[in-house]
């Protein structure tokens, strides 16, 4: 596989467990590739990256839902431990098939799942798209 290009999609977020839709930024990548992949890269430990239908009932369950799986109180490590683990149990990192100049999604969507307790903050999710 060869390295067609690298991009940086820049965009800001607020948290913890927001999702925000990268969809539209990243499927205009898979244009004029006929077989390859898009590689995402969340920049930093605190954020993840997430397939999940883009439907308003689903993502806000999955916000909700988070607060359980991993608590925000309890931790050896003070300040933002569940923020690092919560990134590490979802993921920092997304390879995505591109077919015929298309991201096969199925009416799913690709998210950036903020995990830090912060207004405005900037972040950026590194995409490389490769052809074979």
């Amino acid at each position: 596989m060869k390295v067609l290009r690298v991009e940086r999609i820049r965009f800001t977020t607020y948290g913890p467990n927001k999702l925000f839709d990268i969809t539209d930024r990243v499927l205009p990548l898979a244009r004029g590739v006929e077989e390859g992949a898009v590689f995402l890269q969340a920049v930093g430990s605190t954020g993840a990256l997430l397939v999940l239908p883009r439907r308003q009932d689903v993502l806000r369950a999955f916000e909700q839902d988070l607060w359980d799986l991993v608590p925000t109180l309890g931790w050896r490590h003070p300040g933002n431990a569940y923020a690092h683990l919560r990134s590490a149990l979802m993921g920092t990192t997304l390879a995505l098939p591109v077919v015929r100049g298309e991201v096969p999604l199925n009416g799913s969507g690709v998210f950036f799942l903020e995990n830090q307790p912060a207004m405005n903050r900037p972040r950026v999710v590194v995409a490389a798209v490769l052809a074979g």
